[in-house]
């Protein structure tokens, strides 16, 4: 056995990021047992919590780099507020573990079982979750900025969280320099994926939706306007593909207005029974209530037919700005209907 006396790990973590506030310090603990590191660093699979508890101090660790392999680590609470950046924690037991408040950026969890377990508020940032059991665990207000979320198993009770801390709570991503609204998006796009692969429909429209708010209000802040102006028109048009009500509430304000305006316009003239009428307002205060009613009426028929491009030819705009504005009706109204089948066969793949 080693003299652990004389003899400390001096394991020193090197993960290729250059950060002033990371510290590199070698591990001053000593070597564990016949081994040339600790008990955290030796290169030993399938730890269990009783070795490691035989020789901890306190009942909080930092052990950045931690070498953890299909370690059975089920039900400690040693990992919250804690640091194990860059830790490998491949195929261990975590069920029930608590890593809340933990600094876990770089750490990989592949194939862990993580059923039940507490990761709230966490950095996972570039974390690689490939094949984790997330069943049950809690994820709320975690840093998920760069993480792998390949083949991940959740289910309903998972607890990802509503809203992205760096959406929510404004907080700047730590492993790479982007603006908090990307990182934002990343992680809602992701978090789409998860759901989507875990028969989770509900959920996956709210971060397909979340995704595509944050990145409006970032092409917003950037003074991409082009882009952002598209973002708001899909938002209130369609909300972003994924709704149907908004469409049709958008074609009734489109044919309503435009009923509106055909009489101040030029109007619009009926043709029947070897004659026509004219239907325009040139005065509104003037008009008697029954011609406006009438008028009104006429109008909205022929919004209608023009908007959904049936053309009956009964009745007719009079002069260039009612053409025009029938044009403009007839391009919105084939555009709306395009949307609105795009947007009914995309809820039915959700």
């Amino acid at each position: 056995m080693a003299d652990a006396q004389g003899d400390q790990c001096d394991y020193r973590l090197e993960i290729g990021l250059i950060d002033d506030d990371f510290s590199s310090d070698p591990c001053s603990r000593p070597t564990w047992e016949d081994h040339d590191r600790c008990v955290w660093h030796a290169k030993v699979d399938g730890k269990t919590k009783e070795t490691i508890e035989e020789v901890q101090e306190g009942s909080a660790v930092d052990v950045d780099g931690a070498y953890l392999r299909e370690a059975a680590l089920g039900g400690v609470d040693w990992f919250a507020n804690s640091s194990i950046i860059g830790a490998d924690l491949t195929g261990a037991d975590l069920r029930g573990a608590d890593f809340s408040g933990a600094d876990m950026m770089l750490t990989n969890l592949t194939n862990v079982s993580a059923i039940n377990t507490d990761f709230s508020e966490a950095n996972l940032e570039g974390a690689i979750f490939t094949n984790a059991d997330l069943r049950r665990a809690t994820l709320q207000k975690a840093l998920l900025n760069d993480a792998v979320l390949t083949d991940v198993h959740i289910g309903g009770s998972t607890d990802l969280g509503a809203v992205s801390p760096y959406d929510q709570e404004s907080v700047e991503p730590k492993l790479s320099d982007v603006h908090r609204l990307e990182a934002a998006a990343w992680a809602y796009r992701q978090l789409e994926q998860l759901y989507q692969d875990n028969a989770l429909p509900r959920l996956a429209q709210r971060s397909y939706n979340q995704e595509k708010d944050a990145r409006r209000r970032l092409a917003w802040h950037q003074g991409d306007y082009a882009e952002a102006i598209k973002w708001s028109a899909s938002k209130w048009a369609m909300k972003y593909g994924s709704s149907p009500y908004r469409i049709l509430v958008v074609s009734l304000i489109v044919i309503t207005a435009s009923a509106l305006l055909y009489p101040l316009t030029g109007g619009i003239r009926e043709v029947g029974n070897g004659g026509s009428i004219t239907y325009s307002i040139e005065n509104p205060q003037e008009a008697p209530a029954w011609w406006i009613a009438r008028v009104m009426f006429k109008s909205f028929y022929f919004s209608v037919v023009t908007f959904a491009t049936l053309g009956y030819g009964d009745i007719q705009p009079i002069g260039f700005l009612a053409r025009m504005l029938a044009g403009v009706e007839t391009i919105l109204g084939t555009l709306l209907a395009a949307l609105l089948v795009f947007v009914l066969a995309r809820i039915v793949t959700w």
